[in-house]
């Protein structure tokens, strides 16, 4: 009779009973904590990985907006201040204009009309406005010859 007072009959299997219910609920508790830890590695990643994004693209935009990058220095060119030197990042003395210039890209052209005059004329006189890269250069890396 007292067997069947008891859900499990015994005392032994309703304690082996009452042990399995535990480790079931120890191992449900430890999978939502494994859960909680990977999503809170995961927020982190992407926290650092937009971070990393944004300041990236800050650091894209300071370099458009202040520096310039010159590079393809013909040897007529090479003279000066850039005497012996293939590329070079300066500081411009405007704020957003072109980023990247290639000096070889300026120069004078087979067949142009130019031609016959100086090709450092020539250079400055098509670099425009923004010919302070070559004229004035305030040098922050240089790349020797």
């Amino acid at each position: 009779m007292m067997e069947l007072d008891r859900p499990h009959g015994t005392r032994r299997r309703h304690q082996e009973a009452l042990s399995r219910a535990r480790r079931r609920r120890r191992k449900r508790r430890r999978a939502r904590l494994r859960r909680v830890r990977v999503l809170r590695a995961l927020r982190t990643a992407r926290f650092w990985v937009r971070a990393g994004i944004a300041l990236t693209s800050l650091a894209c935009v300071a370099f458009w907006s202040k520096f310039a990058f010159v590079y393809d220095i013909p040897g007529y060119a090479a003279q000066g201040r850039l005497t012996g030197i293939s590329a070079y990042v300066t500081v411009k003395p405007w704020w957003f204009g072109p980023p990247v210039f290639n000096l070889k890209a300026y120069g004078t052209l087979p067949g142009d009309r130019f031609s016959t005059t100086n090709p450092y004329a020539v250079m400055v006189a098509k670099l425009g406005r923004y010919d302070a890269v070559v004229l004035e250069p305030r040098f922050v890396w240089v790349k020797p010859r």
